[in-house]
């Protein structure tokens, strides 16, 4: 089974994501995190082409590049600057794609990220989209980061990033025709578990 969680940024996919797919026993896969390995890769002078994803004994496949594989380097700041930039190529976004779509062939994954349910896995028979307010994910934000940077100005940061990711011609943010929104503005996260989680069973027990 393929499921793909997509969204606006700050609208808790990967945490989401993540405990759905330990729930139900899918491989994990964060779509922006092969984005930030082939940065890391761009400033490391590997072969891009070395990117691959090494399904494991744990919920989420390992990522290897260039025979490295790099984890708490990706959450550098440069590192998703780069990240942001490269992924407005054709050829990186074809890359990356490529190697999902690899790995979730007759497996059962849940993939989190902009794009996935409109360009990535087309044909997934569960498809979600998550969204919230500027002003809620900003708060929430806030909280994550612990930072003194006030919630108006991360919010703007926010809008800014929505209005590039809606607005660009190559896989623009949208949910997908066939995809379940969830709007968790006023939601618990474990309200939007509950919800996500319901609309899997769900599927599983028309399947049955």
């Amino acid at each position: 089974m393929q499921v793909t969680i997509d969204g606006p940024a700050g609208v808790g996919k990967t945490s989401v994501g993540r405990k759905v797919a330990r729930r139900f026993s899918l491989l994990f896969i964060q779509s922006g995190q092969l984005y930030r390995a082939l940065a890391y890769g761009k400033i490391n002078d590997f072969d891009l082409d070395s990117l691959s994803l090494i399904p494991c004994d744990k919920t989420e496949p390992e990522l290897v590049i260039g025979g490295e594989k790099p984890s708490e380097e990706l959450t550098r700041e440069e590192i998703g600057e780069k990240a942001s930039k490269m992924a407005k190529k054709e050829v990186i976004r074809e890359l990356v794609n490529e190697r999902i779509i690899d790995i979730a062939k007759d497996r059962d994954v849940l993939v989190e990220g902009r794009d996935i349910g409109t360009a990535v896995l087309t044909e997934a028979e569960v498809k979600i989209y998550l969204t919230a307010t500027a002003e809620e994910r900003a708060g929430r934000r806030k909280k994550q980061m612990e930072t003194d940077r006030s919630i108006e100005e991360i919010e703007a940061g926010i809008k800014k990033r929505d209005k590039r990711d809606q607005t660009r011609e190559l896989a623009p943010l949208k949910p997908a025709e066939d995809a379940v929104i969830i709007d968790t503005t006023s939601l618990s996260e474990k309200e939007v578990l509950k919800k996500v989680s319901g609309i899997i069973t769900e599927h599983k027990t028309r399947e049955k």
